[in-house]
């Protein structure tokens, strides 16, 4: 089971931090391509096509349910994801 897992529900609407960013994702967070999981690490890509590795068991996972982006928190221990990416992964969303 993965920890640390939550919902984030609802329509989205706009961080008032940064109008860039869905509501509950940090104003600095950085938008990634891509995430997968390699034993027990996920595998995050971002943009600039910067690897980042996280500890399943360490990394805190919201799940985005009406998304189309997925990112990283700055300090690379925070993901929010796509519900399909959260259904591919085996991401358990119930918090």
């Amino acid at each position: 089971m993965i920890a640390g897992v939550l919902v984030a529900g609802g329509a989205l609407g706009l961080n008032s931090c940064d109008g860039n960013h869905p509501e509950g994702v940090e104003a600095d967070a950085r938008e990634v391509r891509s995430v997968s999981l390699n034993g027990g690490n996920y595998e995050v890509v971002d943009y600039e096509n910067n690897l980042f590795e996280l500890p399943v068991d360490s990394t805190e996972v919201h799940v985005l349910e009406d998304s189309g982006r997925e990112f990283v928190s700055r300090d690379v221990d925070t993901l929010w994801i796509k519900g399909e990416t959260a259904e591919r992964l085996g991401v358990d969303d119930a918090a």
